[in-house]
């Protein structure tokens, strides 16, 4: 049976994880966390990088969520606006959670400075460009244009991301940053039977921190 490795916090994860479900691949979760991701060797035997989601077959290791879903998605999915949002998510929105996460480790190494001030700036500027692409030119008006199309793995991880950023940001810049607009992707999700099922399933692991949701539903 194919092997899930993968950690619930993990936006990438969470994402393929979530085409599984919709795409009904089985499938057995081995699930990590961000402390053992390091020592497990089911990982390390399978992916050099030690690195999740990575997806065991019987045939092959695919250890990468962008090959991972092009082995699963149609040939055409690199032409779709799923595949949009998914490149955002693991380029652009990526590179504000690396902001931020460096500003947290300065200030939780040596304290608030002006070096992790100016790293978290940069991050909630990061955030706010990617989320008006996001919101003004990939999607704009979300629950009219896109609420009749399927969810797709490039809108869970987007939302995912934008999760993820606002769990790390600790700042009201990005809390409150077009935070109704965001509210009506919410929605959208809300619907989908695969992200129901995901959260019903790992909300409550005793590993699980970042939420799934922008506020308790």
């Amino acid at each position: 049976m194919n092997q899930l490795l993968w950690v619930i916090d993990s936006p990438f994860s969470r994402a393929i994880k979530w085409l599984l479900l919709q795409q009904s691949v089985p499938h057995s979760d081995h699930l990590l966390t961000w402390d053992t991701l390091s020592s497990d060797d089911l990982l390390a035997r399978h992916n050099p990088k030690q690195q999740v989601p990575t997806l065991i077959t019987e045939n092959e290791t695919i250890s990468d969520s962008l090959l991972i879903a092009l082995s699963l998605l149609g040939h055409d999915w690199h032409r779709s606006l799923d595949a949009k949002l998914f490149r955002l998510a693991d380029c652009d929105f990526e590179a504000t959670l690396i902001f931020l996460f460096r500003a947290n480790l300065l200030e939780k190494q040596f304290g608030a400075s002006r070096e992790s001030q100016l790293m978290r700036e940069a991050g909630v500027t990061s955030y706010q460009k990617n989320s008006d692409v996001l919101l003004d030119s990939l999607l704009p008006n979300p629950l009219a244009h896109y609420a009749q199309t399927q969810v797709g793995i490039g809108f869970v991880l987007v939302f995912s991301m934008l999760l993820t950023c606002r769990h790390m940001a600790n700042s009201d810049a990005i809390g409150n940053y077009r935070l109704a607009e965001l509210q009506q992707l919410q929605k959208i999700l809300v619907r989908d039977p695969s992200y129901q099922k995901l959260v019903n399933n790992y909300a409550n692991e005793p590993s699980h921190q970042w939420p799934f949701f922008l506020e308790a539903l």
